[in-house]
């Protein structure tokens, strides 16, 4: 197996439910270079920790015939993916690209294959795929690594973080010891965000129990900015907004106390090893709740959901960094 094209696309969150079946695919076929179709900047997270060599933007025009419904494919982009020697992708529901997976004349079967998240199975989004995927590799008498290890997400940073004194974000937080906690009151979906205030409320809670952290918020939070810029946060607590992805990403990991939305920021900060409190909807818990070391806290709505029983997860999350198990 000398090259591998990957397809998954949408959002942060699905990219990383699929990362488990992803760093299979890499640990079974090593020598071989693996390039994933997606959205350009999450690709380059994978890109970054090793898992895909390169990342192609599914924007890119060049796979536009791909996702019509015509047949008509040009003869360079069959020449393209004739090239390579196995052609997956992992989809929810029906997939956006049948040509591709249907047994197409440029692509045989024994060489691609589409995996379908299959809500009755009682299994996450992540587990599915991963289980799946595993079944297609020993099928080609391929080794397969168990889940838990294909789940973290290395950076190039990683050996120097974990030699640092602690996680900074700007020079008013150069004295502070870990474990930092990170809150991320942000989704993609307003009905996914459990109520600003509230996460502000931990902030005081946290501070006046010796805690300090960030809270951090990206694009999809504007909406938030004006009562963040209102608020006056608490010693050694700082609003960070719009930090870069690979910054964010390089500073989440282990050591870190995490709290946030059903959010790709959220799968994130799980697959960075961080200890994740997570707060959901309890219809979306099943097949979305992140892996690693992760607390759910659902609700039908998640505004149930009180201050307290999230300052109860949290103690216990913190509970867990700070013990001697836990390093």
């Amino acid at each position: 197996m000398k090259s591998i094209l990957l397809f998954r696309l949408g959002g942060l969150g699905d990219l990383l439910v699929a990362l488990p079946a992803i760093h299979l695919l890499r640990r079974a076929f090593s020598k071989a270079s693996v390039g994933l179709v997606g959205r350009k900047d999450y690709g380059e997270l994978l890109r970054g920790s090793g898992a895909v060599d390169e990342v192609f933007s599914a924007d890119d025009a060049a796979w536009t015939p791909l996702f019509e419904e015509s047949d008509r494919i040009p003869k360079d982009l069959r020449a393209r993916l004739s090239s390579y020697d196995l052609v997956l992708g992992w989809f929810q529901g029906r997939s956006r690209l049948p040509l591709l997976f249907s047994g197409s004349r440029f692509v045989s079967p024994e060489r691609s294959r589409s995996f379908h998240y299959d809500a009755d199975s009682e299994l996450s989004v992540s587990r599915f795929f991963f289980d799946r995927t595993a079944e297609f590799l020993r099928a080609l008498d391929a080794s397969v690594a168990p889940f838990e290890a294909c789940c973290h997400l290395s950076l190039p940073a990683d050996e120097a973080a974990a030699g640092a004194p602690g996680f900074v974000w700007g020079s008013d937080s150069a004295a502070m010891a870990r474990p930092l906690t990170v809150l991320h009151p942000g989704s993609g979906s307003p009905a996914k965000c459990w109520p600003l205030d509230r996460f502000l409320t931990v902030t005081k809670t946290l501070r006046t129990r010796g805690g300090h952290g960030v809270l951090v918020t990206g694009e999809a939070e504007e909406r938030m900015e004006a009562e963040l810029r209102a608020f006056v946060f608490p010693p050694k607590w700082r609003w960070l907004p719009r930090p870069s992805l690979m910054d964010l990403a390089r500073r989440l990991g282990s050591g870190v106390l995490y709290l946030g939305n059903d959010s790709g920021v959220t799968h994130l900060a799980a697959a960075r090893g961080a200890e994740v409190v997570a707060i959901f909807r309890k219809e979306l818990e099943m097949a979305w709740a992140p892996f690693g070391r992760t607390c759910v806290i659902s609700a039908d709505e998640v505004a149930e959901i009180s201050v307290e029983r999230v300052l109860n997860a949290l103690r216990q999350s913190l509970g867990r960094l700070r013990a001697p198990t836990a390093r």
